[in-house]
């Protein structure tokens, strides 16, 4: 069986952070910066992703709604080809 790791993602001060098992990698704001996280950080689609309540309520934490989050998790995972 081939290793993973734990990729986790919060929503701090309008930016998504990434962790990779437990140690925080970056955090970026904009979608081309989240994929440069996710690039440098050598996250693959083998990897375990989950995500903190904060990402559900992303407007307590910075963002202009509680989606804009997850938006911008999902359109730097589609653009580093971390998704189909």
């Amino acid at each position: 069986m081939q290793n993973t790791n734990f990729v986790f993602f919060n929503a701090v001060d309008a930016a998504v952070q990434v962790s990779v098992n437990n140690v925080v990698v970056g955090a970026c704001s904009t979608v081309e910066g989240l994929v440069e996280v996710l690039l440098r950080a050598n996250i693959s689609a083998h990897d375990t992703f989950m995500h903190s309540s904060d990402m559900d309520f992303a407007s307590e934490e910075g963002f202009a709604t509680d989606s804009a989050a997850h938006d911008l998790l999902e359109a730097a995972l589609g653009d580093s080809g971390l998704t189909a």
